[in-house]
């Protein structure tokens, strides 16, 4: 058995390690939670980036959680498949084999609320002249720079321009502005609150002006996991939170104001120790969980969080420690810095009940993007 504070896996030895365990109860709290924060899941659109995996859309959908935000599109297959009613590909399409696929999905699922996103004329091309060529209706969003400067259009002539043509296109649907503020980042809840106001109020400026010439705005979806309250209590708009599911070290650290726990860890085991050095090295390697961020930042092992990672390679991670190193053998568990790019490196994650036993193997449906 490892039973790290309050998670317990009773047979360890039954997983090959590293493995990515997933705490049943957690990831139910995590559901309950976020739609608890912004009065049901009605006013969410949930960014799957995180879990990768349809039957966390189920649950999230059996908590009322109907709308999905996806990267990919086979994200938005995943999504539509687990019976979503609504799905933003939030991701501009500049390769005409993708918007060919999308207008495909659009026509294999009538009944779902399914929009893509422009952001430059080529956008607007590649959407257009497939609408035409498969006489497929499509719903766009007008992406907006939030001043992350990674995606998006700046708001003024050339935006209303844009979506000017998208309402003026006989197969095109103008569906409402997409804005991701994922650069604003803010410990301190007032000042994550101050700023997403701030945006609430650009937003509706932005609304205005595109109603007063007539084109509709049936939809905008803000924010991103600092943000998203606000706007999902923001009348006439949903938020977008990702990582809400799976939680990870990274935003524990930064925003322990919200009530989400860490729901998947990674299990890893202790291959060798070098007590003379402080060391101890894991089978937690690179392509064991995410390495995005900096060295120390990577992992934290729950009974040894002052241990730091300082030497990370494909398939070992070594930790230093001031104090009594594990032995070889032993079974740790990982919270991850930064967990979406981790779920990635697994093609499922095993769940584990209140008991600690193994319930359940969840897929992750759309690792790949085919």
């Amino acid at each position: 058995m490892t039973n790290r504070q309050d998670y317990n896996v009773a047979d360890p030895e039954s997983l090959e390690t590293p493995a990515m365990v997933l705490f049943q109860d957690l990831l139910e709290h995590n559901i309950r939670s976020v739609c608890e924060m912004v009065g049901g899941g009605q006013n969410l659109v949930a960014h799957v980036k995180t879990h990768k995996s349809e039957a966390v859309v189920r649950r999230q959908l059996e908590h009322g959680i109907d709308g999905f935000k996806c990267a990919t599109l086979k994200e938005l297959e995943m999504v539509l498949q687990a019976g979503a009613g609504k799905a933003v590909l939030a991701f501009p399409q500049v390769q005409k084999r993708k918007v060919e696929r999308l207008c495909d999905l659009v026509s294999r699922y009538p009944d779902a609320w399914i929009a893509a996103l422009v952001s430059s004329p080529l956008h607007l091309e590649l959407l257009s002249n497939a609408a035409d060529t498969h006489q497929q209706p499509l719903r766009v969003m007008l992406d907006l720079d939030a001043g992350q400067h990674r995606t998006g259009t700046d708001f003024g002539v050339d935006a209303i321009e844009l979506y000017r043509h998208v309402d003026q296109h006989p197969l095109l649907q103008p569906a409402g502005i997409h804005w991701y503020d994922g650069h604003d980042h803010c410990s301190d809840e007032q000042q994550r609150r101050s700023r997403a106001e701030g945006h609430i109020e650009s937003l509706r400026e932005i609304q205005q002006r595109l109603e007063a010439e007539g084109l509709p705005v049936p939809a905008i979806v803000a924010g991103g996991s600092w943000s998203f309250p606000y706007y999902a209590r923001a009348e006439g708009m949903q938020g977008s939170p990702g990582t809400f599911t799976y939680w990870d070290a990274g935003y524990t650290a930064v925003m322990p104001d919200l009530p989400f726990q860490c729901a998947a860890l990674v299990l890893t085991q202790v291959v060798d120790r070098f007590p003379d050095e402080g060391l101890f090295t894991t089978d937690l390697g690179c392509k064991g969980i995410s390495s995005d961020l900096p060295e120390e930042e990577r992992a934290v092992l729950l009974g040894y969080e002052s241990a730091k990672l300082v030497l990370h390679s494909e398939e070992h991670g070594v930790f230093r420690i001031d104090g009594e190193l594990p032995e070889v053998g032993d079974y740790l568990l990982a919270v991850p810095g930064h967990i979406c790019p981790t779920t990635i490196r697994y093609p499922g994650i095993h769940v584990i009940d209140a008991a600690g036993e193994v319930v359940d193997y969840y897929l992750h449906t759309a690792r790949d993007r085919e």
